[in-house]
């Protein structure tokens, strides 16, 4: 089992790395209703912390940093984070991932429907690091009606494939810092996802960028958990 570390920090630490192995708690601010923001890419590390620090205004802020999430490593990731919410005593959450964070937190509604109120993705691909090969495989999907036995063939965790599952509200955005490819898959996950709801934040100032998405995702918990509608 990999490890996990439990820091009940008031202050955000800087990271200098990646975790090698397992999940760490960063900064666990606020009180109140719990959101829960996962990254495991260091170019998001402030945006996150900008973002906690905004939101902790009104709630529990914990901020996770995990190991890179890779076609390998997001079941063992996924079950640390299950259990590191469990030790935060976390009963209830709404969740935010950014990049390939977005994936624990994807696979932590579908484990653990009950716990999630709501998910925001940001800047986030069907899969954690898609490699070329896979990236095409998902074009082939996109355009023919055989794409699903290509798609089974690949090792990994892609959401297209527990899309119909997805039921808490969903919030898909992107950034400026988002790919071509990466606002494709982001279209595609707005597209399908049956409660989904598709927003771009394009401000290229740090603070500005981060108080646009901090008042996007506040404005969402408005969205009725039991019947959500779709905003596309």
């Amino acid at each position: 089992m990999y490890p996990c570390q439990v820091a009940m920090n008031t202050e955000y630490q800087t990271p200098v790395a990646l975790p090698h192995l397992g999940v760490e708690v960063i900064s666990d601010i606020g009180q109140g209703r719990v959101f829960l923001i996962i990254v495991d890419d260091l170019n998001y590390i402030a945006l996150a912390h900008e973002i906690a620090l905004q939101l902790s205004q009104r709630a529990r802020v914990v901020t996770l940093l995990s190991a890179a999430v890779t076609a390998t490593s997001w079941e063992p990731l996924s079950e640390i984070l299950s259990e590191l919410v469990v030790k935060l005593a976390i009963r209830q959450a709404s969740l935010v991932g950014l990049g390939a964070g977005a994936t624990l937190a994807q696979n932590l509604v579908l484990v653990n429907p009950k716990l999630v109120r709501t998910l925001a993705v940001i800047d986030s691909s069907s899969r954690p690091h898609p490699s070329r090969w896979e990236r095409l495989v998902d074009r082939i999907e996109g355009k023919l009606p055989f794409g699903l036995p290509l798609r089974l063939g690949l090792q990994g965790f892609n959401v297209k494939s527990y899309l119909h599952r997805l039921r808490c509200p969903l919030l898909v955005i992107g950034t400026q810092r988002a790919s071509s490819f990466i606002l494709s898959e982001l279209q595609s996950l707005a597209s399908f996802a049956p409660t989904a709801w598709q927003v771009t934040v394009s401000d290229k100032d740090s603070q500005t960028e981060a108080a646009a998405l901090t008042a996007t995702i506040l404005a969402f918990q408005d969205t009725p958990a039991k019947c959500p509608q779709k905003n596309i």
